[in-house]
């Protein structure tokens, strides 16, 4: 019965390596959300790295998505450092990458609720967050999120309008290069 036990934690544990591909696949992603990230930082309610967490959510595996949002989420902390916004970063966009993954097969079908989609999550995030202020006061919290609401509406319909325009094409490149790495060969 022991052996049993043991042979099947063991098969578990190795049914499913990460191969190279994968890694650097994820590696990838990390990189260019992180560069996404920081250069549009600078542009006032221009916030696209929901667009770009939302486009490697539908064009990547479900598992390579959010793993790639974890890591650029632990590189965004180590860049940014330890503030209630870049923990929060942690929870919020792996958690995006996993819904629009498993809600992948429906939102194929219909690039409208997927544009409308992507801006209601970029209006979420300016919103979630703040949720870490309720630790230290709930009018505090409050009154954060009302200041942002503005802001948030703003990145949220800009959001939306960058996935209309950009989905389409950078989605056409990014399965062209996952086809024809998948090939052993690059472009």
């Amino acid at each position: 019965m022991k052996t049993k036990q043991k042979a099947l934690r063991n098969k578990s544990l190795s049914a499913s390596p990460m191969k190279a591909k994968e890694l650097c696949y994820i590696a990838v992603m990390a990189a260019i959300e992180s560069v996404v990230f920081t250069s549009f930082s600078f542009v006032l309610y221009l916030e696209c790295i929901t667009f770009t967490i939302v486009l490697f959510a539908m064009c990547f595996e479900t598992k390579q998505a959010v793993l790639g949002a974890i890591v650029f989420s632990i590189v965004n902390l180590s860049i940014q450092g330890v503030t209630p916004w870049s923990m929060m970063y942690c929870l919020i966009y792996p958690l995006y990458s996993l819904f629009i993954g498993i809600s992948k097969p429906f939102l194929q079908k219909h690039f409208w609720l997927l544009c409308f989609l992507c801006g209601c999550l970029s209006f979420l995030t300016g919103q979630l967050v703040q949720i870490p202020f309720l630790l230290i006061s709930k009018k505090i919290t409050i009154l954060y999120i009302l200041a942002g609401l503005k802001i948030s509406c703003i990145q949220g319909c800009l959001s939306a309008f960058c996935c209309m325009i950009c989905y389409q094409p950078i989605y056409t490149i990014l399965k062209k290069i996952t086809r024809s790495t998948s090939y052993g060969k690059i472009m």
